[in-house]
């Protein structure tokens, strides 16, 4: 552990030294067009929905209109106002989270760890293709843009192979997992040194219990590379913030997403299933596989508190009666 703290501080001393070498990251308030110049004089290239984040290709508006980037690749301008300048901070710290409050919990929460070892088993992940309404997606997305597709990540988010064993976590221990900030948003585009911080827990199969603050099925926009942009429902993720405590805010939520490519061997995984237990006093259990994914710091402090997330999940339980009970036994 002593090594890996020294490579993430000698890392975020070089993101300092850097300076604007890493770009600041922007979300869209409202919904926003996206035009070819910083003007209303052409018609939009895109509209971004709420909550979208961008990249600020200039630090500084050009007649009321920031230059950016959109996730997919797509330069543009949008109006200053529609947009919320989010800056990484280069600090590892922990986000304060919520006081906890009072909740319904499992009695059999025996065998938990509370500080995740570094040489648990991290196996490759296995190769598929999706054969969806819209078509077939391989391995690894595709990028139905310009923006270079990051096959690292992508490959294993779209993973469907289960676990001989799921270790039990506390919710902390897997918030609390070292990451370099700030960072590219692809893997592709990390050091060595930075990658080396994740590598001891990407890809290690955990079960993690707490309370859905929601469930967001993302079926708006372009849609993801990771499922070749499809934007049908059954053909995208689910994100789902995963709190410590009822109540809790989303932005300390740990995100984890279920993936089509594992929902259609499970018929009962359905929004409407998990209604009762999205901002319940009632737990949920998540099994999965960790996973980094390095796209979204934008959301940090906002829909996130990590850039870890249980990602496909493989397994979802609700608590009944002090029980745990599969959603496909539902």
């Amino acid at each position: 552990m002593r090594l890996l703290l020294a490579i993430s501080l000698a890392t975020v001393a070089a993101g300092l030294s850097l300076g604007t070498a890493f770009a600041t990251d922007a979300l869209v308030k409202n919904h926003a067009t996206l035009r070819e110049n910083p003007s209303t004089q052409n018609p939009p290239i895109a509209v971004l929905k709420q909550g979208e984040d961008v990249e600020l290709i200039e630090p500084t508006p050009k007649d009321g209109y920031y230059h950016v980037r959109t996730r997919e690749g797509e330069e543009g301008y949008i109006y200053a106002r529609n947009l919320e300048i989010v800056t990484a901070a280069p600090v590892l710290a922990r986000p304060a989270l919520a006081v906890p409050r009072a909740a319904a919990r499992p009695a059999n929460l025996t065998g938990v760890v509370s500080s995740i070892p570094t040489d648990w088993e991290k196996p490759d992940p296995n190769v598929t293709t999706y054969h969806g309404p819209d078509g077939d997606c391989g391995p690894t997305g595709s990028s139905g843009s310009a923006r270079p597709v990051d096959t690292l990540t992508n490959a294993r988010k779209n993973r469907t192979d289960a676990a001989s064993e799921y270790h039990p976590v506390t919710w902390a221990a897997l918030q609390a997992l070292p990451y370099p900030r700030p960072a590219p948003t692809s893997l592709m585009d990390w050091t060595p040194d930075q990658r080396a911080i994740i590598q001891p827990y990407q890809g290690i199969a955990v079960s993690v219990v707490g309370f859905l603050a929601a469930v967001k099925v993302e079926d708006r926009g372009s849609g993801e590379s990771t499922n070749c942009h499809f934007a049908n429902a059954v053909e995208v993720d689910w994100h789902m913030p995963l709190v410590e405590q009822s109540g809790d805010a989303e932005a300390t939520a740990i995100v984890v997403e279920t993936t089509p490519r594992v929902r259609q061997f499970h018929a009962k995984w359905t929004p409407t299933a998990l209604v009762p237990w999205v901002k319940s006093s009632a737990s949920v259990r998540i099994s999965g596989w960790v996973l980094l994914d390095p796209d979204h710091p934008g959301h940090l402090g906002k829909f996130r508190s990590t850039l870890y997330e249980v990602h496909p999940v493989m397994g979802i339980e609700v608590l009944q009666d002090g029980q745990w009970v599969s959603l496909d036994d539902l």
